[in-house]
């Protein structure tokens, strides 16, 4: 017993050196790790700054560096347990296809990062849609994902793969959007005179632009109205502005002018046959 004992002893103090040398490795790594970070996240940012980088570059390149650091830091980890690196890849190159169906997701995100930075549909602050109903302004591009914010102020994170390979909408690129609107007036209202007030709305309205490039047409003979397009230009900063004054102006003028605003109605007819 105490020769099986003694035989522990040596070993734990044979050991111990490296144990020890082990756990220094991994304080001294814990410790440096997050302030190595920051500095070369700093560093980075200060570079791109200077060179006036686009913003979802500058947050794309962070977002890599951080996932390329946390890869080195988890490497080195392995290094200082004992594990053999080559080992580690050696397991991973064996489990290879299993891996690869796992992160196919993933590389098609990271693919799609890289292509809407390439082709740049879009910048930070930019109002975008993506065609299924997800949209808002853009705040940020990772390695994997976009940040949106939506006009409520909501947080959304969509994948770069469905940004990438889907149509998306640009409310925000062009200096100039046209407002669309449609306002109905009841049979018994001249043509003439709903265009003559629709397009004094249009013409009075400071942020209205291109006058000559303003349509206001009778568009449809609907069930129970007449329905007038109302089509006008404004800078894209405006557009909702000019949206909803247009909308209570003539509604105002409407009522000044004794023009109704129809509603759906049925009317009944009682033949008396005699």
């Amino acid at each position: 017993m105490v020769e099986v004992l003694n035989q522990a002893r040596d070993s734990f103090l044979l050991a111990l050196p490296k144990f020890t040398a082990r756990m220094v490795a991994l304080i001294i790594l814990f410790v440096i790790s997050k302030p190595f970070l920051k500095g070369v996240i700093k560093a980075t940012k200060i570079a791109m700054e200077k060179n006036k980088v686009d913003p979802l570059l500058e947050t794309f390149v962070i977002s890599l560096i951080k996932t390329l650091v946390y890869l080195m830091y988890l490497f080195i980890l392995i290094s200082i347990i004992g594990i053999q690196a080559t080992s580690l890849l050696t397991v991973l190159g064996t489990a290879g296809i299993a891996v690869g169906l796992a992160l196919q997701g993933s590389l098609s995100n990271l693919a799609g990062g890289v292509l809407i930075l390439f082709f740049r549909p879009f910048t930070k602050g930019d109002y975008v849609s993506n065609g299924s109903g997800i949209e808002g302004i853009v705040d940020e591009t990772h390695i994997l994902y976009t940040v949106l914010n939506t006009v409520d102020n909501k947080r959304v994170m969509v994948p770069n793969g469905q940004l990438a390979n889907n149509p998306i909408i640009n409310f925000s690129r062009n200096e100039e959007r046209r407002v669309d609107l449609v306002f109905s007036v009841s049979y018994d209202t001249p043509i003439e005179k709903a265009e003559a007030i629709l397009k004094e709305i249009a013409a009075s309205n400071p942020d209205v632009i291109r006058p000559n490039d303003t349509i206001i047409r009778l568009v449809k003979h609907s069930a129970s109205s007449l329905d007038f397009a109302f089509r006008v230009w404004t800078k894209t900063e405006n557009y909702w502005k000019v949206y909803f004054d247009c909308t209570e102006k003539v509604k105002h003028e409407f009522d000044k002018n004794g023009i109704e605003i129809p509603y759906q109605k049925i009317d009944f007819y009682n033949r008396t046959e005699k």
